[in-house]
């Protein structure tokens, strides 16, 4: 929750052994630990109706959830002042305009730019943590370094505002890069590049995979839905669900680039 709290954390270069270990915490004990948790705080929860539901589905469920419980706070808190100042007779007259000023900005923000705060809590909740080796953030100098983490931040701050389709683009053009630079990928359009990695791949970035991102972000750059690679036709949810795998095969791709071509 802590780490949560910090954006820069979300795409930062560390030590490829605190990697190792980070991520071998969350594959063998991570969810022990958040059961053992859950049944002290939740002793009636029905674990055998958790167990068949899909994890992907629970972890939206859940992130949707929290991001209910907080944009509700905060549309609470200003929804009760813009009450309370309309039943206090005692206000100055400034602050009293402000206030209006302030409920008519917000009223705004979510009808005129369809700004979705729930949706901003729960995507924020789902985007993975991406925690980029040390070999892989000074590949080619600071400069280009953090080219490639403002990338990936900036991946995630499209996917997090509601642009999903900027987010697939963005990071389309992360994963070419990674394979080119770290992978020693050739051919002559990424999907050479994909097939030609394919014996170097880290777990969690299969071929497959990695040909759907491409084929995800090729139907947006393109604008050509008579291609195969066409954008498949679902709904705001799923494309949610789609883009959050992604975001996971993404990070695999960049955890696992291998410290020998640094």
């Amino acid at each position: 929750m802590n780490e949560r709290r910090r954006r820069e954390l979300f795409a930062a270069p560390v030590d490829p052994k605190f990697l190792t270990a980070y991520r071998d915490f969350e594959e063998r004990y991570e969810k022990p630990l958040v059961g053992i948790w859950l049944a002290d705080i939740l002793p009636g929860l029905d674990e055998i109706e958790r167990e068949h539901t899909p994890e992907a589905d629970l972890q939206w469920e859940n992130a949707d959830h929290e991001g209910s419980e907080q944009a509700r706070a905060i549309e609470g808190a200003i929804e009760f002042t813009y009450e309370t100042k309309c039943a206090d007779d005692y206000l100055d007259e400034d602050f009293r305009e402000s206030i209006e000023d302030a409920m008519a900005a917000w009223q705004r923000l979510k009808d005129d730019a369809g700004f979705d705060l729930q949706g901003v809590f729960r995507r924020r909740e789902l985007v993975p943590f991406v925690l980029v080796p040390r070999h892989v953030a000074a590949k080619h100098g600071s400069a280009q370094a953090l080219s490639m983490l403002n990338n990936l931040q900036q991946a995630h701050d499209a996917f997090v505002f509601g642009a999903p389709l900027a987010a697939l683009a963005l990071m389309r053009s992360i994963l070419e890069a990674v394979l080119r630079d770290h992978y020693g990928a050739k051919g002559e359009d990424l999907s050479e590049r994909i097939n030609q990695a394919s014996n170097r791949l880290p777990s969690g970035a299969s071929v497959a995979a990695l040909h759907r991102l491409r084929k995800r972000a090729n139907a947006i750059l393109h604008l050509n839905s008579e291609k195969h690679e066409r954008l498949p036709e679902i709904d705001p949810t799923q494309l949610e669900k789609e883009i959050v795998s992604l975001l996971f095969v993404l990070r695999a791709l960049i955890e696992g680039a291998p410290q020998w071509r640094a």
